[in-house]
């Protein structure tokens, strides 16, 4: 076991420990409601978006103990986004990371709350950081419009909706898009553009790349983003520092979907732990536009941006950096 996989585990560990008192605080709610958002919470996984909301916050100056209410919600909200992601009217998978997803276990209906009660209880969580004395109010409010930012409609839930409608778009659709084509599209709706459906007005150009990457960097980037922005901005990183993190966290976020796009592809099931995959939904990825290798090198490009932007921080503890420069190389030859 490296070091890097050691203090992945012992992190990992950690945030469980304080996901599972989080949800034992939740008073006056239904068991079963809360035993449906812990079953996904504990469902496994590496907790990279937590870890590197802790793991920025230590290279800034601070503990990984003074960040773990913003850190414990971003896992949850990332729980609700995979709970939503998961049912019949989005991806209906049955498996999630190896297990029956939530709603296989616990019917849709309750699903769709246990996601709804993690994503309010988020924001319950995250703004606890603010009593942190050595975090501070301030930077909690902060940290916490910024995450808000980047899991909302301008970001995360943005990105998915832009993903529901490119299911069943191939390439050469993309480049004559047909409103009528898309699914869950009616009638009256069929000769609305695809800016109505899948593009905010600010992106000019309709071609495969700026729905691709319009996709990605928002439906998975923009929570990877909003974890190391957190971090920074919880430590009280400005000015060019600031800069700096932000192009790292925008790097390794759509590393992050380009490597998911080449699994999707390399990996069996067992070993992606889910039951669909992006071919048989139809979907606009990375490799469907530049095959294997153009994505392995487009991702390489992006590390090495990344590592740069490292490199360029003034006030971080240099020390303290290795975590996130192994993130970025973890995100990359990651096989699940």
């Amino acid at each position: 076991m490296t070091q890097f996989d050691a203090y992945l585990k012992e992190r990992a560990k950690l945030v469980e420990k304080n996901l599972s008192k989080y949800i034992a605080k939740i008073p006056n709610a239904p068991k079963i409601l809360t035993d449906a958002m812990d079953y996904s919470l504990q469902a496994g996984g590496k907790r990279v978006r937590p870890i590197l909301v802790m793991a920025t916050a230590e290279a800034f100056g601070k503990k990984a103990q003074d960040v773990m209410p913003a850190a414990c919600a971003t896992e949850m909200l990332h729980t609700y986004s995979l709970i939503h992601d998961d049912l019949p009217c989005m991806d209906n998978d049955n498996l999630r990371r190896g297990k029956p997803t939530n709603h296989k276990v616990f019917g849709e209906d309750l699903a769709l709350l246990a996601g709804d009660a993690l994503l309010t209880y988020v924001f319950e969580v995250f703004a606890q950081n603010g009593k942190v004395k050595s975090i501070g109010a301030e930077n909690t409010l902060n940290a916490l419009l910024n995450f808000a930012h980047c899991t909302g409609a301008s970001g995360m839930v943005g990105g998915q909706t832009a993903d529901v409608y490119a299911e069943g778009m191939g390439t050469q659709d993309a480049h004559s898009f047909r409103a009528d084509k898309l699914r869950q599209t009616s009638k009256p709706l069929a000769k609305k553009t695809l800016h109505y459906f899948m593009l905010p007005s600010s992106v000019k150009e309709t071609t495969p790349e700026t729905i691709l990457n319009y996709i990605h960097a928002n439906k998975t980037g923009a929570l990877i983003r909003g974890s190391v922005e957190t971090g920074a901005l919880l430590a009280g990183v400005k000015g060019n520092d600031l800069k700096h993190i932000k192009t790292y966290a925008n790097s390794i976020g759509l590393v992050f979907q380009i490597v998911d796009d080449i699994l999707d592809v390399t990996a069996s099931a067992k070993q992606l732990g889910k039951s669909n995959s992006d071919a048989e939904n139809g979907k606009l990825t990375f490799v469907s536009l530049y095959g294997l290798e153009g994505s392995r090198k487009h991702a390489q490009l992006l590390i090495a941006k990344a590592q740069k932007a490292l490199d360029s921080l003034k006030t971080a503890r240099k020390k303290n950096l290795w975590p996130l420069y192994e993130m970025a190389e973890f995100f990359k030859t990651r096989t699940y």
